[in-house]
């Protein structure tokens, strides 16, 4: 059945939303779907990303503009026989109800019950997040738990796991797209200072604030990574020791990879993503950059060992 995807990857927004809809179309072309079109709303954030599919780029969030594109498309194509996807942290009710009234399915992929959906909705919470929400089985079909994980096809595939290295030797910072908190200049200085031989890889998003400081509180063991795809970040996190990253997608990019980690929330919606490391997969969590040299002495290293 064809699909239309709409999504959005904006400096407000971040780069997650737009990750797993990317895993969403590899998957469904991979089942055999071979019409699918992702409808994106962008401020270029995403101009290095690679699509698996055909993109159109509008604001389909603003009712004008979606009607426009909706009716336009109805005029060559039947969309009463569509699947509608929609991950969004922006769309109002309004925009889903619209959508609903065109397609024959919408499934919406939600983190935190953020909205109360159109009824006969299917919802889509692909991770530990929909485990803890109380959706009204009677009004949705719900898919949720971490089998329904969205991952980009080289977390998916095969691939050789090397060896950790304890203590850590490399140790990769990933917080998002962005880094509204500034955790990742609070992150590194604690490196810098405490852990001066380690090797820090930083992975800086489209929507990061402040990379000249960054730069300025970097060491020579100190890399930065920009505009990554996705089998380079799959083939850099296989080579780390030791994570800290947002408590978003990147997780389970991560537990695919088997890299140790520590999850800080950067985002209200991640909490029921780091609950269920936590519950489930012993995961260790920090509210604040200075809890992990704690966390850092009391598993890897002895008191002497930092400086």
């Amino acid at each position: 059945m064809a699909t239309l995807i709409f999504t959005e990857a904006l400096l407000t927004t971040g780069l997650g939303h737009l990750g797993r809809c990317t895993a969403l179309a590899e998957k469904l072309l991979e089942e055999g779907e071979s019409s699918i079109q992702m409808i994106l709303h962008t401020d270029h954030t995403s101009s290095n990303w690679s699509f698996p599919c055909q993109v159109q780029s509008i604001n389909w969030k603003e009712k004008n503009q979606l009607k426009e594109f909706l009716d336009e498309y109805n005029q060559t194509t039947d969309l009463s026989g569509f699947i509608f996807y929609v991950d969004s942290y922006l769309a109002e009710l309004e925009i889903y109800n619209t959508l609903k009234d065109y397609c024959s399915e919408l499934i919406c992929i939600d983190d935190d019950c953020r909205l109360k959906y159109p009824v006969g909705s299917t919802i889509l919470n692909p991770g530990y997040p929909g485990l803890y929400l109380e959706y009204n089985t009677e009004k949705y079909k719900i898919l949720t738990g971490k089998d329904r994980v969205l991952l980009r096809k080289p977390f998916r595939e095969k691939f050789e796991i090397p060896k950790r290295n304890i203590p850590p030797q490399k140790i990769l910072v990933t917080l998002g797209g962005s880094d509204p908190h500034l955790f990742s200049e609070e992150i590194l200085s604690l490196f810098v200072k405490n852990f001066p031989a380690l090797e820090k890889h930083l992975v800086v998003g489209p929507g990061f604030t402040n990379e000249m400081k960054l730069k300025e509180l970097s060491d020579k063991n100190t890399f930065f990574y920009k505009n990554l795809s996705a089998i380079q970040m799959r083939d850099l996190m296989v080579q780390m020791d030791f994570a800290i990253t947002a408590g978003g997608q990147t997780t389970y990019e991560l537990d695919r990879c088997k890299v140790p980690m520590v999850m800080i929330k950067t985002a209200e919606n991640q909490e029921g993503n780091i609950r269920g490391f936590v519950e489930f997969q012993k995961g260790q969590v920090i509210r604040e950059p200075n809890e992990l040299l704690e966390i850092l002495k009391n598993n890897f290293f002895h008191t002497t060992d930092i400086d």
